[in-house]
This record gives structure tokens, sequence and C-alpha cells, in this order.
């Protein structure tokens, strides 16, 4: 029997005429079929411009829903006819047959948007250029440690199983960007639900049009990304802002941000219910400041506002008043401000300034390397501070402790020649390939380039030119002329190759034992990398790399 509540809000699909704009291969449109079919659409038109061939496995998932397919093309009569059409976030707003569409009358959304307007849980949603789907994973396998996981099949994915999983009536969900989408999962979804979400900015895009926003949300960084679908960087920023710009009464925080980040820092500026995290300690500015502090991090640990969370605040509690303050001498004085303590911090009118801090856990602690992904785990670390979530502390460790990481993010994956290898295809800008350069300071060999998000390359190449580390770079794809112009004339030797295999080859044949040779292109996979071949994004790009690495490795027989 449906949930009376959600059966409300869906019952105007009833009868309509719906249209799905992108069946696609990620469970996405195959879901938005579904979801139309479950509430009663009367008839559901598939359109899409891939052919049958390319789209086998989801139209294998809908065989059982009457449907009528338009593949290879989209008409315009067929938006225009449409009560309801449920589009891929690929596709922009202003695209000529959702405008179609809207004209004629037509609901025009979005599946995470129909998800966030009727998910009755507590949602929790991740964002950023670079880093979001490790902060979100992190934060889900801690969750996990605390919580019942409510979809056991994800269960390593990314992180070792857990030995006993809690059992605590409460369950945490992932969704969005990873996993499966949860739009016809909504009925097993209680109030009492944590849901995790990593979102992008083409889904929160659409977002301002429904005036809808997560809960408790989280800005990893935000940098020139997708330029090739945004209209420019404002847009961009302005879509990643509808995380956090929506949001309800039960909302604990308006939006995390990461402090270290000059753009996400910046809409404290706006928003006076900002939260931040950082991993470059307690900055001296922030001493008298509004900035209200989650978790903060230094080479030796990370350490957590466990004394004055947010949540405490808002719930009514007040800590009894501080001692009026004694006259302390020089020496103490300077040992009260060290780094170690968040002296910086200014709580709500009422609350108690934190005496001390400990460390919660030790960079050891993370199998991932690079301050990028220590980063990633104080972003996390925030999202579980800001639930008020004080107990179960050893498991949380644990949690990290067991998480592997995710597949092209900087994934080892092999050796050749006795030189460490390393897939990092999900870098299709230049921020996350300079993340990822930031882990290695020696004998590096680079793969770079691809097709465009009509990014700027400038600052990349100043600092590879800068690196003193890089001992050669592998160049291939659309984007490889304005990498090595950007680059310069650096002393590093720089090879032009006609296709993607073939960088990798002569990467191959140069590595020496103690080298790395790092496949972070900075540029996406949508080119053709060799004669006739086109990779349909940089999943597939990273299997093929890691292919030819698994090929090169085998010995010689």
């Amino acid at each position: 029997m449906a949930n009376p509540e959600i059966a409300e809000k869906f019952t105007r699909f009833k009868g309509k005429r719906a249209l799905v704009m992108g069946l696609g291969l990620w469970q996405g449109g195959v879901e938005a079929v579904k979801f139309l079919h479950r509430w009663g659409a009367s008839q559901i038109l598939v359109t899409d411009l891939r052919d049958e061939k390319t789209l086998a496995p989801s139209l294998e998932a809908i065989k059982d829903i009457p449907v009528t397919l338009r593949l290879g093309e989209h008409r315009e009569a067929d938006f225009a006819r449409a009560q309801v059409v449920i589009h891929s976030p690929a596709v922009r707003p202003d695209n000529k047959y959702l405008v179609a569409a809207r004209e004629a009358g037509a609901e025009v959304t979005q599946e995470m948007s129909l998800f966030i307007e009727a998910c009755p849980a507590f949602t929790i949603g991740i964002t950023g250029s670079n880093g979001k789907t490790t902060t979100t994973l992190l934060a889900y396998e801690m969750l996990c440690g605390i919580y019942e996981r409510a979809q056991p099949e994800l269960e390593g994915k990314w992180a070792d199983p857990v030995p006993n999983l809690p059992e605590t009536g409460q369950r945490v969900w992932l969704g969005g960007n990873v996993g499966t989408p949860l739009i016809n999962r909504l009925e097993e979804i209680e109030k009492e639900d944590v849901v995790v979400l990593e979102l992008s900015s083409f889904q929160l895009m659409d977002w301002h049009r429904i005036q809808k926003s997560c809960l408790f949300a989280l800005i990893t960084n935000i940098t020139a990304n997708h330029l090739d679908w945004h209209k420019d960087f404002d847009e961009y920023v302005w879509a990643k802002s509808a995380i956090f710009r929506y949001q309800n009464e039960k909302a604990c925080h308006s939006c995390v941000v990461n402090a270290d980040d000059p753009v996400a820092n910046a809409f404290r500026e706006e928003f006076s219910r900002l939260y931040v995290y950082s991993i470059r300690g307690v900055p001296t500015e922030w001493i008298h400041s509004n900035a209200q502090l989650l978790s903060w991090g230094y080479e030796n640990g990370l350490y957590s506002d466990q004394g004055t969370s947010a949540l405490r605040w808002l719930a009514g509690e007040r800590p009894p008043a501080p001692e009026p303050k004694r006259s302390r001498s020089a020496e103490k004085l300077k040992k009260e401000r060290t780094p170690k303590l968040p002296f910086g911090r200014k709580n709500h009118p009422g609350e108690q300034q934190v005496a001390e801090a400990r460390p919660f856990c030790a960079r050891a602690d993370l199998r991932l390397p690079g301050d990028f992904n220590w980063s990633n785990l104080a972003g996390a670390w925030a999202v579980v501070q800001g639930l008020f979530v004080h107990g179960g502390f050893g498991t949380v460790i644990q949690s990290i402790r067991r998480f592997r990481g995710v597949e092209h993010r900087l994934e080892p994956c092999g050796s050749i020649n006795g030189a460490r290898v390393y897939n990092d295809s999900i870098a299709t800008d230049p921020a996350a390939t300079l993340a990822a350069l930031s882990a290695f300071d020696k004998c590096v060999h680079l793969i770079l380039g691809g097709g465009s998000k009509n990014i700027d390359y400038t600052e990349l190449g100043k600092r590879i030119a800068t690196h003193c580390g890089i001992k050669a770079i592998y160049l291939q794809g659309t984007t490889a002329p304005a990498i090595k112009a950007a680059i310069g004339a650096a002393s590093i030797p720089m090879h032009d190759c006609a296709t993607f295999d073939e960088a990798c080859e002569r990467a191959f044949k140069a590595l020496t034992p103690g080298d790395v040779l790092l496949m972070s292109p900075a540029s996406t996979s949508f080119y053709e990398y060799a004669p006739g071949k086109k990779f349909a994004n940089f999943e597939e790009r990273g299997k093929h790399f890691k292919a030819l690495v698994a090929r090169a490795s085998r010995p010689v027989t």
C-alpha cells in the first residue's frame, strides 16, 4: 500500500502523457520510467539520441513496462504533446525541446528534484568541483558504523566489510550520483532515517526552480568546471548554491563549507549560518570572527569540535556561563594559544568556549594519499559532527581505516618495471589533476589531455612547470595543444601522441624502478582516443587504462 504522504505528492502524474528525455546507461532514465509507470502515467514515451544497440542494458531493464521508443532523435512535437517531462540532468534547462514542453504547459523536472520534493528523511547533500564522491562515501561509511546500512548490497564496495553491523532502528541511505537512484524506494525510507546524496551542478541547477535544498549541506570546493555546459563560472557557482539556499526550518545548518577554498568560503559573507572545516588549522583571522568550526586538521591529526555543536545550541541547551577570566602570565597565555586549540572559534551567545581539543584520528588512519584526501576526510567528519553524533566514535575510526577509496580516483592499479601506476581518470578538470599531482614529489610521468570543458589551463601549466618532480609528460587528445602552451618552455620532456593508447605505451616503456605513472588527464573522456573509437565516460577511460596496465605488467613468455 502506498505511503499516503508520498501518494499525495505524486498522484498528479496519474493519467498523464509522460516523456522521459535521455534513457541513458546509468539507471537514472530507467528509474524515471519505472517511477512514471508506478504512479499511473497513461502513456510513456522514451526519447534518446543513442541507438538501440548502445542502450540495450537500459532497454532490457524496462522491457516489461509499456513504453514508446523514439531512438536516434528527438522530435519537438513529442515534447509539445507531453504533459510531464523527466529529463536527464545533462540536458540544460534552456534546451529547445524542454522550452517547447514548458510553453505547451508540461511539468518539466528531473528525477533528483522529484526525490528531494518527497523524501521524508533527514537529507545530507554533498557537492563540489572535486572530492565530492570520496567525501560522500567516507561520510556514508562513517555513518554506517553508527546506524544500520539500508542498502546491504553496497557493503564492501568502497571499504572493507564491517564485522558486526549496528542494529539501531535508524538507517542510512546513499543516493544521488553514487549508488542506485532512490526515487522508487521513497516508500521504504522512514522519517528517522538519514539519506546521504552526492549532487552535481546539473542536478542542483533545477533546485532553483523547485526551491528545495537538503537539510544539511556540504561544499568541498568550487573551481572552474563544466564551463562547456554552464554559461559561465557565475552560473556554475549559482547552481552549487542551491544545495543549501532553500532550506526549511528543520535544517540544522545552512551549509558547511571548506574554509580552505576561497570560493566556497566566500558564501560566509552572504549567509550567516554557514559552518566550516579546514586542514590548515585555525587561522588567526578567525579570532573574534563568526566562523563556526566543525573539524580541522594538521599534519599530525584531525581534530573536532565535540563540545559546542551547533545542534546543541539550536536545541536550546545552554552550558553554564564561563567563570570570570583571571589574569594569566604571558608564558601561560602563549601556551594556551597553541595551534592545537580552536581559539579562533566564536560561539553563539550563551555557548561556552571549547577548553581543549584532542586529535580525533591520525593521518595514518586514512589509506588514501594526498592533502586533498585529508581534506575530504575533514569534510566527511564535519558531516558526522554536524549531525551531533557523539556516540560510537570507535566504530567511526574503524570505518576510516577500512575505507579503500573509489575506482578511478587516484586508484593504484599495479606496477610496471618497478614503477607505481595510478588511474585518476576522474580528473576531467585542471584542479583535479593538480590535487592528484600534489600527492607525489618526484619521478612522475604524467599522461594529460582529452576532451575540452572550455577551461583555462594557465594555472595548471604554471604548477607543472615549477613542480621539479616531473620526469616526462605524454600529451594526447583535443586539449593537448592548450595544455602544452600553458606549460610553456619548461625543461620537462613533452611527448605529443596521436592516441591515448600511444601515450600509455610510450609512458610504459620509459618507466624505471621508483617512478610514478599518473594518468590524470585534466580533460574529459569525450573525444576520439583512437581511430574509430570514443570513450563513453571517464569510467570507460579508466577501465581501458587499467586493462593496458595489466597487459603491460604481464611477464613475456
